[in-house]
């Protein structure tokens, strides 16, 4: 005996052994927990779409293409009305991945829509933990001047002294 199981995104997987169905069924419940706590994320943070790396994203030249059928919470959520300046996020719920925003539409079809984006310098790991690496290296440089001044000034203090 054999049980089908389908999936929200249409989905199915065939389980011939039974003794492993509650297994398959916990981490079906899971991973779309996961996916769903992204997605909420996501929409939480501002981002008005979001694509996994795959070939839809042009990474050379900073082209991404979303479909209308773009609806897969945690690894496509696409939206064919991006506006100059609007968030996205190039990356997925189990990787983590990159923000950055719509330049410009570089092209519309009736399946499609092509975007022009810039990066933001932010970043999600796959813990879903948001921090922006190039910020955080001009926060360092600023702190070591402002103690090389702070040092700088008690020498000068003493020698006037």
């Amino acid at each position: 005996m054999s049980v089908e199981i389908k999936h929200r995104n249409g989905g199915v997987s065939i389980v011939n052994d039974l003794s492993v169905l509650d297994d398959i069924l916990e981490a079906d419940r899971k991973f779309y927990a996961e996916c769903d706590a992204f997605h909420a994320k996501m929409m939480e943070l501002g981002v008005k779409a979001y694509r996994c790396n795959d070939g839809w994203v042009n990474r050379e030249h900073n082209i991404v293409t979303f479909h209308p059928d773009d609806r897969t919470p945690g690894y496509y959520w696409g939206n064919r009305q991006l506006k100059s300046g609007d968030k996205i996020f190039l990356g997925n719920a189990g990787e983590g991945g990159k923000f950055a925003y719509i330049d410009y539409m570089v092209e519309i079809t009736s399946y499609s829509v092509r975007y022009h984006y810039i990066l933001s310098g932010e970043i999600m790991d796959a813990q879903g933990n948001v921090s922006n690496p190039k910020l955080q290296a001009s926060e360092k440089r600023l702190k070591k001047f402002k103690f090389f001044r702070n040092i700088v000034k008690r020498i000068f203090k003493r020698t006037k002294n």
